[in-house]
């Protein structure tokens, strides 16, 4: 790219480029990120503890969101002939744990390759082709840290795992709290991104009642995940150094990287993180020769189309600094 010829730093570009970043994934789609204004280009970046997920007692999850979130800006940023730059410092505060502070600049090199594809990282939760992944992607999945497994290696773990979750009353008050009875709602987890039927969403206001489920119903919801498992080309695991909150924000990059490329190359992605919310996790660690595995997901070729989930407004993220 051709240094620019005018001031393409202007508010509004801005303001563009912070708005796609909303578009940002996060668990239970609750959007922990929040950004306060330093200056007209700078900004603090901070994990707000408002949207911490109970079963997300060390962070992990909110960490890696605001990871994404910031590599989702990076990316939209380049699309637009803009560049951020991050200067971290954790500070960790009442409201929650800020993470540095991002300025925006013109683009004065060429853009990164993947920012054309951050438009369309979009999750998929159809039934996937079976079909072994191309090797580009799989080269592509390694390189970003994922370690790519068979799915009949893992689809005793996403069984597991979804019983002992049913019956983990963390993750079903994290599912009413986070549940949209709606097919539009800002935040959370909306309906027709679910793909939940009518009579799904009965059995689920059921369960959410209950508050937990007998292992043998509990048995029953899991069988969605095992299905969706079976249907996939490959399961990704993607590993950590350390848990420390710089590695769980570049976690998260990785990650939005590793779903970027998926989509541009025309493939599909879900995540299983409940294989890592529970006991099952040391197996899981087994599979990927003892490292420290952060996130689980499906890829393979969709066989359906997914809805798109909503986003928060930029004024609700763009707040005070906190205290």
């Amino acid at each position: 790219m051709m240094p620019p010829t005018e001031d393409v730093e202007t508010p509004q570009a801005i303001e563009d480029v912070l708005r796609a970043a909303l578009r940002a994934p996060s668990a239970h789609n609750a959007q922990p990120w929040r950004i306060s204004r330093v200056d007209e280009r700078t900004y603090l970046l901070w994990y707000a503890f408002t949207d911490k997920l109970l079963a997300d007692p060390d962070d992990r999850d909110g960490l890696i969101a605001v990871g994404g979130f910031y590599e989702t800006l990076r990316l939209a940023a380049e699309a637009r002939g803009l560049r951020t730059e991050i200067q971290p410092e954790v500070a960790r505060h009442r409201d929650g744990i800020s993470l540095g502070t991002v300025t925006i600049s013109a683009l004065r090199d060429a853009a990164d390759p993947l920012s054309g594809a951050i438009e369309r990282r979009q999750c998929n939760r159809h039934p996937y082709a079976t079909m072994p992944l191309p090797e580009t992607l799989t080269d592509a999945l390694e390189t970003f840290g994922n370690v790519l497994l068979p799915p009949r290696e893992v689809t005793g773990l996403v069984s597991r795992a979804s019983i002992l979750s049913w019956g983990d009353r963390r993750f079903v008050t994290d599912l009413e709290t986070w549940t949209r009875f709606v097919d539009v709602a800002p935040d959370g987890m909306t309906f027709d991104c679910l793909r939940v039927s009518r009579f799904d969403a009965v059995a689920l206001r059921v369960a959410l009642r209950l508050g937990r489920l007998p292992r043998w119903l509990a048995w029953f919801y899991a069988q969605r995940d095992v299905r969706l498992t079976r249907a996939s080309g490959a399961m990704a695991v993607l590993t950590v150094e350390n848990r420390e909150p710089l590695a769980l924000f570049d976690c998260g990059r990785r990650l939005i990287r590793s779903w970027t490329a998926i989509n541009a190359a025309g493939y599909a992605w879900h995540p299983m993180s409940v294989v890592i919310d529970q006991a099952t996790f040391t197996d899981l660690a087994r599979l990927v020769d003892g490292r420290d595995p952060v996130a689980i997901y499906r890829v393979g070729r969709p066989l359906g189309d997914a809805a798109w989930s909503q986003r928060r407004s930029l004024d609700a993220v763009l707040v005070p600094q906190p205290r």
